[in-house]
């Protein structure tokens, strides 16, 4: 009797449920894995204080005088004078942070949205915006332990009076962080976004004319955060409780100092610049600056502070001293050696610096050539060079005069906007000080060619109540009030109008919006990538290619958009 042989899959079954439990089990091993990992990769880059966990919002909410121009909390104060916010802040820094977060809140905030919108511009809501996250946590990963205890304490306090804020991917102490690391940002992206301009002037005490013997300088920086948006100019008055007091002309969120002056008449600015050192585990520059303020009284303190100091980023600082009548540059990179760190124009009545470096330490310096031959600072130290005087006897208004200047290189006519002049209507803020008297000048916009007002630094950063002194401002530049300002203003709006039309879909029309605008004010450089887009779209490839050529030329220092327009071009034939 033959034998009968059923076969039912009842093997095949088993096998295949057994693969399906332990692939199951090889991906919730995978998931565990990984989620440990990248729990430990959060934990390994935090660089979240922890005071920051233990801060809490103020107590008692702010008054508000019946004008709506000051308010008042606690020992510190707001007021608007103009189109300035005059801030004093005063006390421990727990009491200096929980003050600035009430009362500059509202005014960062505008900024806090502006940076999230150009974040997502550039990267992006996706894998590239997350992606990026991980590579800052990364790169800043250990960075508060190079700031002051002082410095992590003000901090956590502002944020912890700050008024709640969206997320957007990054902590608002990553954010605010990153202000205060904000000049070595922009070598981390590749684009050079803020740029700045300093000199002193520091005449021999046998000059002639009694207005043209004190020790001035100027200044001058500029954020490039879009051509619509303008930060509101900050001038705050610090009395830190045992340190020297200083005034900080800046904007909201920023503990650290770009442009300031102490009460023994020390001068700082940082310019920021681009080496090929990378990063290094060190403090930021705009905090070094606000060292040498709180703490330094004449130069060779200041200098001596820095020696003990490792910087996180290359700068520039530019220090003056109006009572020993001395000035000097101080151009630094974290690179190890000695040599990477220079100190130039000791004995000079007259240096200036723009943001690239200029002793033979750096000459072959990649990052810094670039910035010298393919940015504005290159053409903007050599303009400086032809109006100074050498001589360094200079008055106020010549200072201011020298700010404003439009002109190129050698002289050359160049239309609003123009970033290789001085003034191309982007600066942040202006200022003028003269640290012999010690009387400080600040634009209160916009850009340069506004209104200066005077503030008396001995009243402000002394201990003494007198009544200021009688003080002049200085008046707006006629360009203000002109004709072709107007016709600026009006291209801008044109700009934003072709925009959107563009983006409509409507692209006959946003040509004729932007041709007006082109007609109106023919350097503005963001104008023509829009007019090559537009072209492009309508097919017209050697028009687009024209007004892209002229974009590169218009805006230097934005690496990354420049190699986008460069390929645009290449796939036009241009």
């Amino acid at each position: 009797m033959a034998s009968k042989f059923i076969f039912t899959g009842a093997p095949e079954r088993g096998i295949l449920s057994s693969a399906v439990r332990v692939l199951a089990g090889l991906l919730v091993t995978i998931a565990l894995m990984t989620a440990l990992l990248y729990s430990g990769y959060i934990e390994y880059t935090s660089f979240e204080p922890a005071q920051l966990r233990e801060a809490s919002g103020p107590a008692d909410p702010p008054t508000v005088d019946l004008s709506g121009r000051k308010i008042a909390f606690e020992n510190s104060s707001m007021t608007r004078e103009g189109h300035l916010w005059r801030r004093s802040l005063r006390g421990t820094p727990e009491e200096i942070g929980t003050a600035s977060g009430v009362l500059t809140g509202r005014l960062y905030t505008k900024i806090d949205r502006r940076l999230a919108a150009l974040a997502r511009n550039r990267y992006g809501d996706g894998i590239e915006a997350w992606a990026e996250h991980m590579l800052f946590r990364w790169d800043y990963r250990g960075t508060t332990n190079a700031l002051r205890p002082d410095d992590q304490r003000e901090l956590a306090a502002m944020i912890g009076a700050f008024p709640p804020l969206r997320q957007n991917g990054l902590s608002l102490y990553e954010r605010l962080h990153v202000m205060q690391c904000m000049v070595d940002v922009t070598q981390r992206l590749d684009d050079f976004l803020i740029e700045g301009v300093t000199f002193a002037a520091v005449p021999s005490k046998s000059a002639t004319s009694t207005d043209r013997s004190n020790v001035i300088v100027g200044r001058s920086i500029s954020i490039d955060l879009g051509e619509d948006f303008d930060a509101d100019r900050l001038v705050s008055f610090f009395h830190p409780d045992g340190k020297y007091p200083f005034v900080s002309v800046g904007w909201a969120g920023l503990v650290g100092v770009v442009t300031g002056v102490n009460a023994r008449g020390v001068f700082v600015a940082v310019n920021p610049a681009q080496t090929d050192d990378p990063p290094e585990n060190g403090r930021a520059l705009t905090i070094v600056a606000r060292q040498l303020l709180e703490e330094a009284d004449n130069i060779e303190g200041a200098l001596k502070i820095l020696d003990g100091i490792t910087v996180r980023s290359p700068g520039i600082l530019t220090i003056a001293d109006g009572f020993s009548r001395r000035a000097v540059i101080v151009e630094m990179s974290p690179g190890g050696s000695d040599d990477r760190r220079v100190v130039r124009g000791d004995k000079s009545a007259m240096l200036w610096a723009t943001d690239h470096m200029i002793r033979d330490v750096f000459e072959r310096d990649a990052h810094n050539e670039r910035l010298a031959r393919s940015t504005s600072s290159g053409s903007r130290y050599k303009r400086l060079g032809e109006l100074l005087p050498r001589s360094g006897a200079m008055s106020v208004p010549d200072a201011i005069q020298v700010l404003r200047d439009r002109n190129g290189a050698g002289g050359a006519l160049l239309g609003l906007a123009n970033k290789a002049a001085l003034e191309n209507l982007r600066t942040t803020h202006a200022v003028v000080v003269d640290l012999s008297s010690m009387v400080m000048w600040v634009s209160e916009g916009p850009s340069g060619i506004g209104r200066f007002q005077s503030f008396d630094l001995r009243r402000e950063l002394g201990r003494s109540d007198r009544p200021p002194a009688p003080l002049d401002d200085y008046p707006p530049d006629p360009l203000l009030y002109s004709e072709i300002f107007y016709d600026f203003q009006t291209a801008r709006q044109e700009v934003q109008h072709a925009t959107r039309l563009l983006q409509a879909g409507e692209r006959e029309q946003a040509l004729t919006s932007a041709r007006i605008a082109l007609a109106l004010a023919p350097d503005l450089g963001d104008l023509h990538r829009l007019l090559g887009d537009i072209e492009r779209d309508l097919g017209h490839f050697e028009a687009a290619v024209e007004h892209y050529r002229r974009y590169l030329e218009l805006v230097p220092g934005k690496e990354r958009d420049q190699e986008v327009v460069r390929g645009i071009m290449q796939e036009l034939g241009g």
